[in-house]
């Protein structure tokens, strides 16, 4: 009896060197991803996309895969750093693949309205840019045309969901996406390219965009290709020039 007594005492702190190196080092990895977010957002604040960024990637290594939803929530963050620094290549594919990622359905639907929405954004500036730089229209028309899918999901789910306003915002940004389909390359060089886009300025975004022609718009996940004018409002003014949008 007082052999089992001892082995007893001895296999005692088992049960906390078992919590200690399994999820005893997951909950510490998961709080310092936590301190590595409140650095990013702060960072993000003072506009230092970079930083942000960096910050939001290793907060992503550490929180890895084991809770999907953190891990859906720290894409979203790099995909908006990624856009803002000017990688905007990598912000496009990050976007493609949140949107793309089965996950996203179990996500609440503010998650996915602002996901949705960031992806309108980048394929909207994206096209303005690739025009600018005088790539085809093929090429500049891809992307300007995942913008108008993007808004006008994001008008018709919300106008379903009883969301008024934002639906109406979001028909402001379809609209100013058909727009920018619609206007001629001269129209579009005398308006000043908003403050939010010029990150993705001069960087050959078009070159690089070019080696990749035709595999975006036919992947699943953007929505319905659905045709058809939007209703008459109040067109570009969703991207006027200025420090918003």
């Amino acid at each position: 009896m007082k052999k089992y007594a001892v082995l007893l005492w001895l296999l005692l702190p088992l049960p906390v060197l078992v919590t200690h190196f399994g999820h005893g080092q997951q909950w510490l990895a998961l709080d310092h991803a936590g301190d590595l977010v409140r650095k990013a957002e702060a960072a993000e604040k003072s506009e230092d996309w970079k930083l942000a960024d960096e910050l939001y990637r290793e907060a992503s290594k550490l929180a890895g895969s084991s809770d999907p939803a953190l891990r859906m929530r720290l894409d979203l963050a790099q995909t908006r750093t990624r856009f803002r620094n000017g990688d905007a290549v990598a912000a496009i594919d990050s976007s493609n693949r949140l949107l793309d990622d089965p996950a996203m359905a179990s996500m609440p639907v503010e998650f996915r309205r602002d996901a949705r929405e960031l992806a309108g954004r980048i394929h909207y500036y994206a096209a303005w840019v690739m025009r600018l730089e005088g790539a085809g229209r093929e090429l500049w028309m891809e992307e300007a045309e995942l913008a108008r899918q993007s808004y006008r999901l994001l008008t018709e789910e919300s106008s379903q969901q009883g969301a008024t306003d934002y639906s109406a915002e979001q028909q402001k940004n379809l609209e100013s996406a058909v727009q920018l389909q619609r206007l001629s390359l001269t129209e579009l060089m005398a308006r000043p390219l908003p403050k939010e886009g010029q990150c993705m300025a001069n960087q050959g975004l078009s070159e690089q965009m070019a080696k990749r022609r035709g595999q975006r718009g036919k992947q699943p996940g953007r929505g319905p290709n659905q045709e058809g004018p939007p209703n008459k409002g109040a067109g570009i003014q969703r991207f006027q020039p200025g420090a918003g949008s």
